[in-house]
């Protein structure tokens, strides 16, 4: 995979700049839901393309960009190679039908050679009160799926059925973004927190460390 549409190193220093505000979650209610795990040792997937976030109906007010990002991060702390995201976005919008039209465009799996794709669909996104509460009741679905067997089983799956509770450096707008932001990525680091990870090679090692 060229080195353009991977985003390992960059997602890498996000992950690793994250980690100043003092957002953590006090959890009530069950972890992930449920998890499976299909052929994912055999395909051995290195590079993934997240796919844009789905929402359920009646979900309206869920971050989903905020959530595409966070799951990239998920998956470099799960040690995969997830593409950059424009690459993904500019594939889809490729596949929009000519002249425009009712039809909604989709992505067309393997034609990044990505090793995978990530879905994520939000079934409930609740924050009634996020200054006050600073709480999430989220609902999440992840399939990672083989692009030679789109509708095969998945490598991989999990739900996430859980209520989050946080909290949160507060006072100001930049701060309460910041603050929603690293709730995201907690909500994704434990939803992927079921996904086998990765046994880097050594050059790959050597390539992160800059040796």
């Amino acid at each position: 995979m060229q080195s353009a549409i991977r985003t390992l190193t960059l997602v890498a220093v996000l992950v690793g700049g994250g980690t100043a505000c003092q957002t953590t979650p006090s959890p009530t209610g069950s972890l992930v839901e449920s998890t499976s795990v299909g052929d994912i040792a055999a395909v051995n997937p290195v590079d993934i393309a997240v796919l844009p976030v789905e929402t359920a109906p009646g979900v309206l007010r869920a971050p989903t960009d905020l959530i595409r990002n966070s799951a990239a991060k998920a998956l470099v702390r799960r040690r995969y190679s997830p593409l950059a995201m424009d690459a993904v976005d500019e594939t889809i919008a490729m596949a929009a039908p000519a002249g425009g039209g009712v039809q909604e465009a989709s992505f067309s799996p393997g034609a990044l050679g990505e090793d995978a794709y990530l879905e994520l669909m939000i079934e409930q996104w609740d924050m009634p009160d996020w200054m006050a509460l600073h709480s999430i009741d989220a609902t999440i679905a992840a399939r990672l799926v083989d692009p030679r067997n789109p509708g095969g089983p998945a490598l991989w799956e999990a739900r996430l059925n859980r209520e989050f509770r946080f909290t949160t450096s507060g006072g100001t707008a930049s701060s309460t973004d910041r603050d929603l932001r690293e709730a995201c990525d907690e909500i994704l680091r434990v939803l992927l927190s079921t996904l086998p990870g990765r046994t880097l090679a050594p050059e790959m090692l050597e390539e992160l460390s800059g040796n």
